[in-house]
């Protein structure tokens, strides 16, 4: 094999299970990964990768290629980490991830402000909600909700959050009456979360048994819109749900604990001073909001 970066397009593959992920993760189009791995194969003479209906499943060979490649990789992360830890300057690059969310909120009125102070720092905002890896390199700092942030990275609690049951203005006008019971047949409609409930929360059920979900969202942006809609009660943190000025916290629940708002480096990055800065100025804006996150 002559060419080493053959190997990250059969990592890329072997990740995704399939091209057009690859391809999406690579930056490049389905052709183009199909071209590469078809050429790697026939230089071989041998197939990485077995065609499935379900997807791309590795040989033996392949398997073997896929370590090889995991191997170089974390060899040049590892390279690329050491190297970027020398630098001490206010300038160069600094990728932040966070949430869509996060950015929506506050995070990008955070990273405006300190581009005003560094103008010589190349700052990418990378919007994902899913996790990036800061151990592979995929970003420099993570704003992250989470109550178990990883052990193997270097960060601070920038704040608390809490969150509460909230619905739109015109829904509890509708069902003022009802809500207004401390227990009550109504049939309450709920706005429900994928990852938390399937059916009404708990505290929903004890008081209205009739209470069922009218939609399960998967995003907080979507469950946000529908509680707006007036689809019925969502439990929201409540840095979205008290700025809103078409929602108000439904009568007779308490504030909740939430998850917390993290900012996280890789340890071998934490002394590089446009990284700490940042790090360091993120964590003080959050915190200097955190009546906002914990609904005071």
């Amino acid at each position: 094999m002559e060419n080493w970066d053959d190997l990250k397009f059969v990592l890329a593959v072997a990740r995704a299970g399939g091209l057009s992920g690859a391809a999406r993760k690579l930056g490049v189009n389905h052709s183009t990964v199909s071209r590469r791995l078809s050429a790697l194969e026939t230089a071989l003479g041998t197939r990485l990768f077995e065609r499935l209906p379900l997807g791309l499943v590795t040989t033996a060979a392949g398997t073997e290629a896929v370590e090889a490649a995991k191997k170089i990789e974390t060899e040049l992360l590892a390279l690329d980490t050491r190297i970027t830890a020398q630098d001490a300057d206010l300038e160069g690059p600094l990728r932040v991830t966070a949430a869509q969310l996060i950015f929506q909120v506050q995070l990008a009125e955070i990273v405006a402000r300190f581009a005003e102070r560094h103008p010589q720092i190349e700052l990418s905002m990378i919007a994902a909600n899913e996790v990036l890896s800061l151990q592979r390199g995929e970003a420099d700092v993570a704003v992250r909700v989470t109550d178990r942030p990883d052990d193997t990275l270097f960060g601070r609690m920038a704040t608390g959050q809490s969150r509460g049951f909230y619905a739109s203005k015109a829904y509890l006008r509708t069902h003022e009456e009802a809500l207004s019971k401390t227990s009550d047949p109504a049939e309450i409609a709920c706005v429900t979360f994928k990852w938390w409930d399937q059916g009404p929360p708990k505290e929903i059920r004890e008081r209205f048994p009739n209470a069922y979900a009218s939609v399960v969202c998967d995003d907080m942006i979507a469950l946000h819109a529908a509680v707006r809609a007036g689809l019925g009660i969502g439990r929201l943190p409540c840095f979205l749900g008290d700025p809103d000025p078409d929602l108000d916290r439904v009568p007779g629940f308490e504030l909740a604990r939430y998850l917390d708002i993290w900012i996280l480096t890789h340890p071998d990055l934490k002394h590089v001073e446009r990284i700490r800065r940042f790090m360091r100025f993120a964590a003080d804006a959050f915190k200097a909001n955190a009546g906002l996150y914990l609904g005071r």
